[in-house]
């Protein structure tokens, strides 16, 4: 079985719902944005500076969307994700995907046998015989 360990670069564009002026709104998209695993870097593009652009490897388009929706309790919509596009000068820097073969283990077509264990048992004799001692 083969499968892709290397991904490329991607790009992630959010649109929010605050005025691309207000500093303290832009800088808290921007620490959600880069705390993310795989986020290289962060801007704010569009006409109005409420498109935040987010590139790296590996990013989770949703669950950024979802954190920025919840942190700015303000509107967070998701506009695009796909790869980064590369300019003409540099092609000659661009890595190659490569495939590499991953091990598989072999399936188990058998149900493991389980053995209940046996527990000793033992024959308690009481001294006390149940009967009267008065009499």
């Amino acid at each position: 079985m083969y499968g892709l360990i290397k991904f490329g670069q991607q790009k992630v564009v959010i649109r929010l719902s605050i005025n691309g002026h207000d500093k303290k709104s832009r800088s808290k998209a921007f620490k959600i944005a880069v705390s993310q695993p795989g986020v290289n870097s962060a801007a704010m593009k569009g006409g109005e500076n409420n498109q935040l652009e987010v590139e790296g490897e590996q990013i989770d388009a949703a669950v950024l969307t979802k954190l920025l929706r919840k942190k700015l309790k303000k509107g967070a919509e998701l506009l695009s994700v796909g790869p980064i596009d590369k300019k003409d000068g540099d092609k000659k820097d661009d890595p190659k995907i490569e495939l590499v073969p991953m091990m598989q283990w072999p399936s188990n077509n058998y149900y493991p046998y389980h053995v209940v264990p046996q527990y000793p048992f033992y024959e308690v004799t009481e001294s006390y015989q149940g009967g009267c001692s008065i009499l």
